[in-house]
C-alpha cells in the first residue's frame, strides 16, 4: 500500500461529496445534506472553483447538537469554538480544519492520504488537480475494498 497512488483508487465507488461556493448560505448546505443523504462531506470552493474547506456531517452534528441544547451535557470546548458554530452563517463559517490537509492530489500515496484521513479523523478527502480543484473525494470505503482485493500487496 506504502506506492499505491491515490489514483488508483479514488474512482472505485463514485462519489460521495458536492461541491458548494464557501459562501453558501448554512441553510442549503443543510438542504443539501437532507436531500442526499448519503454525502458524506460538502467540499467548499472559491470564486475559482479552488478548494477551501469542507463540511462533514460531523460539523453539522455539532452545530445541530449546539443549536439545540447550548452545548450542555457534553464535553466543553473553547468559547471561541461555540461561538465560531453557533453563529455560522455560511458554509465557511462551518467549515473546521486546514483545506491542505483535508486534500490529496492524485499523485499523492494512499498512505499518505490515509495518514491525513487518521490525522484528521475524517473518512473522506477531497482529490484535487494541481490547480486545487475538485476531482472527485477519496472515502474509506474506497481505502478498505482496495486493501481487501490486493491484500498487503505494497506496490
Amino acid at each position: 500500500m506504502n506506492k499505491t497512488l491515490v489514483a488508483e483508487v479514488y474512482k472505485l465507488h463514485g462519489t460521495a461529496s458536492v461541491s458548494m461556493p464557501a459562501d453558501s448560505p448554512l441553510k442549503d448546505v443543510i438542504g443539501t445534506l437532507v436531500r442526499e443523504p448519503s454525502l458524506r462531506g460538502i467540499f467548499l470552493v472559491d470564486s475559482k472553483l479552488r478548494f477551501v474547506g469542507m463540511v462533514t456531517r460531523i460539523d453539522l452534528l455539532r452545530w445541530a447538537h449546539l443549536k439545540l441544547s447550548g452545548g450542555k451535557g457534553r464535553h466543553e470546548i473553547p468559547i471561541s469554538e461555540f461561538f465560531r458554530i453557533v453563529d455560522a452563517r455560511s458554509a465557511r463559517d462551518l467549515a473546521s480544519g486546514d483545506p491542505q490537509m483535508l486534500s490529496v492530489r492524485e499523485n499523492d500515496t494512499l498512505q499518505a492520504a490515509l495518514d491525513k484521513m487518521l490525522d484528521y479523523e475524517e473518512d473522506i478527502v477531497a482529490v484535487l488537480d494541481s490547480e486545487r480543484r475538485v476531482l472527485g473525494d477519496l472515502r474509506l470505503s474506497e481505502i478498505l475494498w482496495w486493501v481487501l482485493a490486493h491484500g498487503s500487496r505494497t506496490t
